[in-house]
């Protein structure tokens, strides 16, 4: 074939593809753009006091969203179409505003009004521990976010004490006395929740110790099966007249039951060493230890025994650590009384004594 007939089939291919021209800097369809339309604000509140709000905005031809909060805040935030944010708010009511761009750059705006309420705190409980006249009260509650107001009770027109959950605060009162401890747990609006809790605050426990102080607690503890308590003196006479007194029963549990009392501070041992104790028993014969201890670490301890020679009567007991206590080195803070130390008892009278006037004496 001839080169030359190639020529038109080329001319033809050129000429047909100069017809067609592609663009893409035609903008025109931009103009008949409009602005954003059916613009809605959602909100989800957190009901745990938090304030913490999420915003979603949503409309139709809106490719960004100007969020205003409402707030104190000035400056929006923005958001894309799909997506949203999260503001804490204070309780209140407050006018969100909502500026939706179209891709033309057209606004369009809605405000919706967000009211927070905040839930009132729920299942409030107060722990107050006493330290002579010095009490320690926290508190603890469900939605408290404000945190909780402490009144201690003892003065008029009282201004609380304003502290966070898990934190404490102590106060000293000027005497013993019964008080009504009150906390308000805050929910951090205006929903509060009150409780109120009676504390006795006690004077100091010192020796003599007599049974018979009303601002002064007797509280014993027990263990290994012993039981004490502090009851009318149902045979007052003869050396022993008061009208209080101390009562041990030992069971058929441990054979070394015991009771044990803390005293406000170390007992001064600097010229007395002996302890006189005033009991009622019902044998003769019956081992009474007194030991003395050191509060928390019983290895610093000293005791002594001494035995009922009367039955059904009171007579005078004396414990005497003269060859054993030395000097106040030891801090001896605590008293003990075991009764048979290493028999077991059967929670009979033969186990049983009525204490009284436990003095510490030379």
């Amino acid at each position: 074939m001839n080169k030359l007939s190639y020529i038109p089939l080329l001319l033809l291919i050129a000429l047909g593809s100069s017809c067609n021209k592609d663009t893409f800097d035609d903008t025109d369809f931009l103009k008949t753009g409009t602005a954003p339309t059916g613009e809605a604000i959602n909100f989800k509140i957190t009901d745990d006091n938090s304030g913490l709000v999420t915003i979603t905005p949503n409309s139709a031809g809106a490719t960004a969203y100007d969020i205003y909060f409402g707030d104190a805040t000035t400056d929006p935030v923005r958001v894309l179409p799909g997506q949203n944010t999260t503001h804490i708010y204070k309780e209140g009511t407050y006018p969100v505003k909502v500026v939706a761009s179209g891709i033309t750059g057209q606004k369009a705006e809605a405000t919706k009004q967000l009211v927070v309420t905040f839930r009132a705190p729920e299942s409030l409980t107060i722990t107050a521990n006493a330290s002579l006249h010095d009490l320690t009260v926290s508190a603890k509650a469900l939605y408290a976010t404000g945190g909780y107001k402490v009144y201690f009770g003892d003065a008029a027109n009282e201004v609380p004490v304003l502290i966070a959950e898990g934190a404490s605060v102590t106060h000293t009162y000027a005497k013993a006395g019964k008080y009504q401890v009150k906390v308000e747990a805050l929910s951090g609006g205006a929903a509060v929740t009150a409780a109120t809790k009676e504390v006795t605050i006690y004077n100091a426990l010192t020796l003599p110790m007599t049974f018979e102080q009303p601002d002064v607690s007797y509280a014993w503890g027990d263990f290994g099966g012993s039981v004490t308590s502090v009851i009318p003196n149902p045979y007052a006479g003869g050396i022993n007249t008061s009208a209080t007194v101390g009562k041990i029963i030992k069971t058929k549990d441990q054979t070394w039951a015991g009771n044990y009392i803390v005293m406000s501070s170390p007992m001064d041992f600097t010229t007395t060493k002996k302890f006189k104790v005033k009991v009622y028993s019902w044998r003769p014969g019956l081992r009474i230890l007194l030991q003395l201890e050191r509060t928390g670490d019983n290895s610093f301890m000293e005791n002594t025994e001494a035995v009922t020679t009367q039955a059904n009567t009171w007579e005078e007991l004396t414990f005497d650590f003269s060859g054993k206590i030395m000097d106040n080195s030891k801090k001896l803070q605590n008293i003990l009384f075991f009764l048979d130390n290493g028999t077991q008892g059967d929670g009979s009278q033969n186990y049983t004594i009525l204490f009284d006037d436990i003095v510490l004496t030379n």
